[in-house]
């Protein structure tokens, strides 16, 4: 291989590039029209906040959990990334009035990241077109208590 033509690009950036082409020719089209409602990160953030906001008011959206899910079998194309507790007490999916499909979640006890736990994020982002990532921490955390 021509060294030249590859300084500074690594094996991760070449095949995060080739899986990302292919998971968008191989999105279904729904998807992709979801996707395109959350085109840039500052979008994916406000969805985020005012599903949120409706979550605290009490007046989160009616969804049919069982609707869609034949087309979900087809691929996936999540608006954000979520980095959050594995606590058991809430789903991000309610916390921010989002149905199944729109949020890649990755949960670890205390939401810090590991390895494993990046590389789920930069899938979500390289292949899955994710806009933003969100690192959800919450109060009275056992995991950030007992390491405290």
């Amino acid at each position: 291989m021509c060294q030249t033509c590859l300084s500074g690009v690594s094996r991760r950036h070449l095949m995060a590039g080739g899986l990302g082409l292919l998971a968008a020719s191989a999105l279904p089209f729904a998807a992709r029209a979801q996707t395109q409602a959350s085109d840039t990160p500052d979008a994916a953030l406000d969805k985020l906040m005012q599903g949120n906001e409706r979550y605290i008011a009490g007046q989160m959206r009616e969804r049919d959990f069982s609707a869609g899910r034949a087309a979900r079998t087809e691929g996936q194309a999540p608006f954000a990334a979520i980095l959050g507790c594995a606590d058991s007490r809430i789903a991000p999916e309610l916390a921010f009035d989002q149905g199944p499909g729109s949020l890649f979640v990755v949960r670890v006890a205390g939401n810090f990241v590991t390895p494993d736990g990046l590389a789920s994020l930069e899938y979500g982002a390289a292949v899955l077109g994710t806009k933003v990532i969100m690192v959800l921490g919450h109060t009275n955390c056992g995991a950030v208590n007992a390491t405290v």
